[in-house]
C-alpha cells in the first residue's frame, strides 16, 4: 500500500495556524491603540527634521550638510512606517484623524498618497508568500542572482521605476482588478491629481520656508528631496528584501518560510527598521498591533517553527552576497 505525503502548507495556512495559537484576550491586549503615543512618535519625528534643518542652517559646511542629511532622512524614514501602522488603522483609534495624520504629516511631505500606499500594501499582505504578491520582486532572487545584480538593487537602481509606479493610481495598470478590469487613464490622472493634494500644498510650502531660511534654495533638493531617495526608499528595499528574502531558489521553493523577523542591534534598526518595523513576521500575522506592542507578538511566538529569527540585517545581507548566484541544487541550505 503505498502513502502520499500531505501537500505543503501554504503562507495562508501558516498563518492561520499561528493566530489560531493565540488566546483572544491575549490579542486584545496588542491591539490596544494608545493615540498620545501616535502624537508623541509623530511630534518627535518632526523635531528630529527640524533639528537636522537648524544644524545645517547654522553652520552650513560640507559636514553640517551630511548630518542634516542624515537625521533628516533617517527622521524622515522614520515617519514612514508611522505612516505604514496608518496604512493598518494602527496608528490612532480614531479613523478619519488616523488617515489624516498619515496624509497631511507624513506622505504629502514626501511626494506620496495614503490611498495608493494602502491599496498596494493591502494587497501584499493579503498574497505575501504567493505569485499574486504585488512586492514579490523585492523579496526574491529573480533580477537579484548575482553579487553584481543585488547590490544594484541595494542601491534602489534597479527597482525604482516599478516600486513608485506601484504606489501611485497608475500602478492599477500593472495589476487590474478582476472584476472591473483595467482602468481608463483620464480616471488615473484624475485620481493622482486628487489624492496628491496634500503634496501640491506642502512642496511649495517647503520651498517657500526654505527661501525664508538663511539656507539655499537648492537646500531644498539637498537636505529634503535628496533624503527621501538615500535614506527612506532605499533602507526600505532593503528591509523588504530582507523580511521576507530567503536563500532558496526558484522562489515558491522559499515561499512558506517568508515569516521572518529580526533582533538587530540598536543601531541596525535605528537605521533600517525604525518604530520596531523588525518584528515583521509579528506584523505580518497581526497587521493591525500598534508598533509599539509588537514587542509582546514577538515574545509569544518567536520560538515557533514557522517564524525564522535573524540577530543582524547586515549579517544577512552579506550571507546573502556570499551565497550568490544560487540555483536550484543550493535550496537546500539552511532556512536562515
Amino acid at each position: 500500500m503505498t502513502t502520499t505525503s500531505p501537500p505543503p502548507m501554504t503562507m495562508p495556512d501558516i498563518e492561520r495556524r499561528i493566530r489560531q495559537a493565540i488566546a483572544p484576550s491575549q490579542l486584545r491586549q496588542w491591539l490596544t491603540l494608545n493615540p498620545t503615543r501616535a502624537y508623541r512618535d509623530i511630534i518627535l519625528d518632526w523635531l528630529g527634521i527640524g533639528l537636522g534643518l537648524a544644524i545645517a542652517a547654522e553652520f552650513q559646511t560640507l559636514w553640517s550638510y551630511a548630518i542634516a542629511i542624515l537625521i533628516i532622512g533617517n527622521r524622515q524614514y522614520a515617519l514612514f512606517i508611522l505612516a505604514h501602522d496608518a496604512i493598518h488603522g494602527a496608528l490612532h483609534p480614531h479613523r478619519r484623524l488616523n488617515d489624516t495624520l498619515a496624509r497631511w504629516l507624513v506622505y504629502g511631505p514626501m511626494f506620496m498618497a495614503l490611498e495608493d500606499a494602502r491599496r498596494n500594501h493591502l494587497q501584499h499582505h493579503r498574497h505575501m508568500g504567493t505569485a499574486a504578491d504585488p512586492d514579490r520582486y523585492l523579496h526574491t532572487f529573480e533580477g537579484k542572482n548575482s553579487p553584481l545584480a543585488f547590490l544594484l538593487y541595494c542601491s534602489g537602481l534597479a527597482t525604482f521605476g516599478k516600486t513608485v509606479l506601484k504606489v501611485t493610481p497608475f500602478g492599477r495598470l500593472l495589476t487590474p482588478s478582476p472584476k472591473t478590469g483595467a482602468t481608463p487613464p483620464q480616471t488615473l490622472l484624475k485620481d493622482y491629481v486628487k489624492q496628491r493634494l496634500p503634496v501640491l500644498i506642502w512642496q511649495p510650502l517647503l520651498i517657500w520656508l526654505v527661501w525664508l531660511s538663511p539656507l539655499p534654495i537648492w537646500a531644498y533638493l539637498l537636505l529634503w528631496v535628496f533624503p527621501i531617495y538615500a535614506l527612506v526608499f532605499v533602507p526600505d528595499e532593503i528591509r523588504a528584501f530582507c523580511d521576507h528574502g530567503v536563500l532558496r531558489h526558484p522562489a515558491p521553493v522559499g515561499d512558506p518560510l517568508r515569516l521572518v523577523s529580526f533582533t538587530p542591534p540598536w543601531w541596525q534598526a535605528l537605521l533600517l527598521a525604525p518604530h520596531h518595523m523588525h518584528y515583521h513576521a509579528e506584523h505580518h500575522l497581526w497587521p493591525a498591533i500598534p508598533h509599539y506592542n509588537l514587542h509582546l507578538a514577538h515574545g509569544a511566538v518567536r520560538d515557533r517553527p514557522e517564524i525564522t529569527v535573524r540577530p543582524s540585517y547586515l549579517g544577512f545581507l552579506w550571507r546573502v552576497l556570499r551565497s550568490l548566484p544560487l540555483t536550484a541544487k543550493t535550496a537546500i541550505v539552511s532556512r536562515n
